[in-house]
């Protein structure tokens, strides 16, 4: 069977592996959703990187070019109006004393004047810049040609010499005309940073909860999936193997869950071979049962003889024994036909303190043996409870007490009232229960790491079905932690519980 199970554990992850057909489109590992969410996360980072670098440079290319231009334009203004002083004052000058030398040099600044001013020109773009810079041109030449042809100190050419006052207005009026346009200019490049200032912002407002969000998404597409998987191996940890895994999600998680699924259905199996193996151990169990108590009673009976004193309480002792062993065996029985037996229980009021005198009772050949001190502080209070289960239970506790109590020793049963539950505790003196085993030893057929000082190993059920019983009764058994010996508690409701009448009443229960 397990090889079948293996074929079908190979051949659904092969089913399961190969997904629906818009799966394809989606990454199949973990570490792709990693990748993927790492690259979502990024690129819109990314992605505001340039944006800011776009802007930045656009910027840091505006400011250049405004630098740039408008000093040139200053520069050439300002050249302009040094050439139009020089060329004044040696005009002014070739009127006064005639030097022709004087004409060169005028000459030399009437090239560099319309040198300059031609490449101011180039520059503008504006119309009525253009048409003064023109206007200068025009004066300028009107008066080298009357300098030109006329003698110095002529009516005519000291006339021309006003057209200077007209060039020098004009020239100051290009100078504060290109410093208000280099203030402009720097204007809209603070603007300009302002906005892009805003823009960076906005795309960082949008950009960070766009990349936590996806980045959130991814995480639930990987982190999902893992907590179906831990929730399904808590499942199995918790001995619940009646549910079928199934995840969801990458490829790799996918094949995880296939080889949990295939270990459920093989601790399914293992689960089915122990049930038929405890139906068989049953049934073999009854039949020397039923001669060691049919011997005992011939025993009680005094078919082979008269019996001593001592002789007949052994006698006794071995009938109500058998008579506990071979309930036990009906238990064990009844555990094995189902995973979740329905028990019902005989509910009726009953002293705990006579059950635990008739349980310490039967067990006083083993106390004797042991020489044990039993220290008991009982009471009176009635609990409603199913007598036959609760002496299982009791019986259970102090059995195991006696068992493992050491040889000599004391053994403390003592019975209180907390908050309206009855609570029994039993301590003895033997190795006790490892911290770690405190839970454990309530598990079927569990062996502890201590030994009982006996020559009978225990089966590992009796504290089990304790606590199975137990919680039918809306109750609990606990291990505590104590240094020098076990203690056990039990605890149970004094009355009857809220959902549960006084009748019979049936309880879905189970050894997990």
């Amino acid at each position: 069977m397990s090889t079948t199970l293996a074929k079908n554990y190979r051949g659904a992850g092969k089913r399961n592996l190969s997904g629906h057909a818009l799966s394809r489109f989606f990454p199949r590992k973990v570490m792709h959703w990693v990748v993927l969410g790492f690259a979502l996360v990024v690129i819109p980072l990314l992605l505001a990187v340039v944006s800011a670098t776009h802007f930045v440079r656009q910027l840091a290319n505006d400011s250049q070019i405004t630098v740039l231009e408008g000093t040139q334009a200053v520069r050439h203004s300002r050249s302009l109006g040094d050439y139009l002083m020089g060329m004044e004052r040696n005009a002014r000058v070739y009127q006064v004393i005639g030097d022709t030398s004087l004409l060169d040099t005028y000459h030399e600044l009437h090239l560099e004047f319309e040198k300059t001013a031609s490449k101011l020109l180039m520059s503008e773009s504006e119309q009525h810049t253009l048409a003064k810079i023109a206007e200068l041109l025009s004066l300028e030449s009107e008066f080298y040609a009357v300098l030109r042809k006329e003698p110095p100190n002529s009516t005519l050419a000291v006339n021309s010499l006003n057209k200077f006052d007209d060039m020098r207005e004009i020239v100051r009026g290009l100078i504060d005309k290109n410093s208000d346009d280099i203030r402009q200019r720097v204007q809209e490049l603070h603007s300009y940073a302002s906005d892009a200032q805003s823009i960076l912002l906005w795309e960082a407002f949008m950009i960070i909860p766009v990349a936590m969000g996806l980045g959130f998404l991814i995480m639930l597409r990987v982190t999902g999936p893992i907590k179906e998987l831990d929730k399904s191996i808590h499942q199995l940890g918790s001995g619940d193997i009646s549910q079928r895994i199934k995840v969801t999600g990458p490829d790799d998680i996918q094949a995880l869950a296939q080889r949990l699924e295939w270990l459920r259905e093989r601790l399914t199996e293992l689960a089915d071979q122990k049930r038929v193996f405890l139906q068989h151990i049953s049934h073999e169990l009854k039949t020397p049962m039923a001669s060691i108590r049919e011997g005992t009673g011939l025993l009680k009976d005094r078919i082979v003889g008269p019996l001593n004193e001592q002789q007949e309480e052994i006698a006794d002792i071995l009938e109500k024994s058998g008579l506990h062993l071979q309930k036990r065996i009906e238990d064990l029985l009844a555990f094995s036909i189902t995973d979740e037996p329905k028990a019902e229980l005989e509910l009726q009021w009953v002293p705990l303190s006579g059950i635990i005198h008739d349980v310490v009772d039967d067990h006083q050949l083993s106390i004797r043996s042991k020489d044990l001190e039993l220290v008991m502080n009982l009471t009176d209070m009635k609990i409603h409870a199913d007598v036959e289960k609760l002496t299982a239970i009791v019986d259970n506790l102090i059995s195991n007490a006696v068992k493992f109590s050491s040889e000599s020793s004391q053994l403390h049963i003592s019975e209180s009232l907390q908050n309206d539950r009855l609570q029994l505790d039993v301590i003895d003196s033997g190795p006790g229960i490892h911290p770690s085993e405190c839970e454990q030893v309530f598990q079927p057929f569990y062996q502890g790491s201590t030994r009982s000082s006996g020559h009978l190993k225990g089966t590992g059920l009796g504290l089990a079905i304790a606590r199975l019983y137990a919680r039918m009764h809306h109750g609990e058994i606990k291990a505590l932690e104590r240094s020098g010996g076990a203690h056990l508690r039990l605890i149970l409701p004094v009355g009857t519980p809220p959902d549960q009448e006084d009748e019979a009443t049936c309880i879905d229960t189970s050894l997990n």
